[in-house]
């Protein structure tokens, strides 16, 4: 089950709402009252207290809490409905200072992006990172997807199409693409990792890839520094 709504997809039954001005307000607000500001984007309904958690809907945690189980989302660090806020990120940008914002992190959400949006959400995230900032990408690997369920030897027939047309992506990356697209917007340094293997100690748990989804090496980890 895809359980993380995204910025440009979401699930049936949940109603797409536009970003309001008193949202944008309030991020503002939070952000400058906060000591530590962390923002997760495409959050879905795992609201993490102490974050700025971004999507387009607002959605109760409860149907997926057997999903994530105490392992993921604990009450130490489920959010409240006041953490979160409706903005689409990718066409909208963020009502944040430069240099303003501690860590960026999301799971299997930028892959959900067409390229013109990736490339504007990197140098947005950018843009708002402090330097030093770390913005954790997780997201499929598209490498490993062709390799794993593609048989190219088949011609067109043989070619993997899940990634766009089971799973809704619409640019998925590799390690090189991703790391070319961010030196380019201007992060000054790339490292892969794996899962939970982030520089920064800011971050919560990895949920994405769960063991319905794909296997861990499926997934892209890495931190994109500032």
């Amino acid at each position: 089950m895809h359980l993380i709504r995204k910025v440009l997809g979401l699930h049936p039954g949940c109603v797409r709402i536009e970003a309001t001005l008193s949202d944008r307000e309030r991020m503002v607000q939070v952000a400058a009252a906060a000591q530590v500001v962390r923002l997760h984007v495409g959050c879905g309904p795992r609201i993490l207290k102490g974050w700025i958690n971004i999507d387009l809907a607002f959605e109760p945690f409860e149907r997926y809490l057997r999903y994530y189980g105490d392992a993921f989302y604990s009450k130490e660090v489920r959010g409240e409905r006041s953490e979160f806020f409706v903005l689409d990120v990718a066409r909208e940008g963020l009502p944040l200072d430069d240099n303003s914002v501690d860590v960026v992190f999301h799971e299997d959400f930028l892959e959900h992006l067409d390229q013109r949006s990736q490339m504007f959400f990197l140098a947005e995230t950018l843009r708002v990172l402090k330097p030093a900032g770390i913005h954790r990408v997780n997201t499929p690997d598209l490498k490993q997807s062709m390799l794993q369920h593609s048989t190219f030897s088949h011609g067109a027939a043989g070619v993997y199409v899940g990634e766009w047309d089971k799973h809704g992506h619409k640019n998925v990356l590799t390690e090189k693409i991703l790391l070319e697209m961010a030196m380019m917007v201007g992060y000054r340094k790339v490292n892969f990792t794996g899962r939970d293997g982030s520089e920064s100690s800011l971050l919560p748990n990895e949920y994405r890839p769960d063991p319905h989804d794909r296997e861990e090496d499926g997934n892209i980890f890495a931190d994109l520094i500032k």
